[in-house]
């Protein structure tokens, strides 16, 4: 196994519902759930908000399944990404999803 790869980490900057952004570290091989449960940490501490109402949104497109690895949703190094509730996420016509 290489080492180099299965260790390699970077940031991406998360963005909440109020515009707040934060840089957050992942790896290419975690599950984006993980991201998304980072991610609300971030923003609003602990005890966050319950990630079961949240979406991470990626160009405009909803990830899903969480259960893929943030390399198979296109998350890169230094990317943007929105996590917002879902009832903004999925409020309207335009809600596209990203399926691995």
């Amino acid at each position: 196994m290489d080492t180099q790869t299965s260790t390699q980490r970077y940031q991406v900057t998360v963005i909440g519902q109020e515009g707040d952004q934060v840089a957050v570290e992942v790896s290419p091989h975690e599950n984006c759930d993980v991201l998304l449960r980072r991610g609300l940490h971030a923003l609003y501490g602990k005890p966050g908000p319950e990630p079961a109402g949240y979406d991470l949104v990626l160009a405009g497109k909803v990830i899903e399944p969480l259960s893929q690895t943030v390399a198979a949703a296109g998350i890169i190094a230094n990317v943007s990404i929105s996590i917002l509730p879902k009832s903004i996420s999925r409020g309207g016509w335009r809600c596209r999803t990203i399926h691995s």
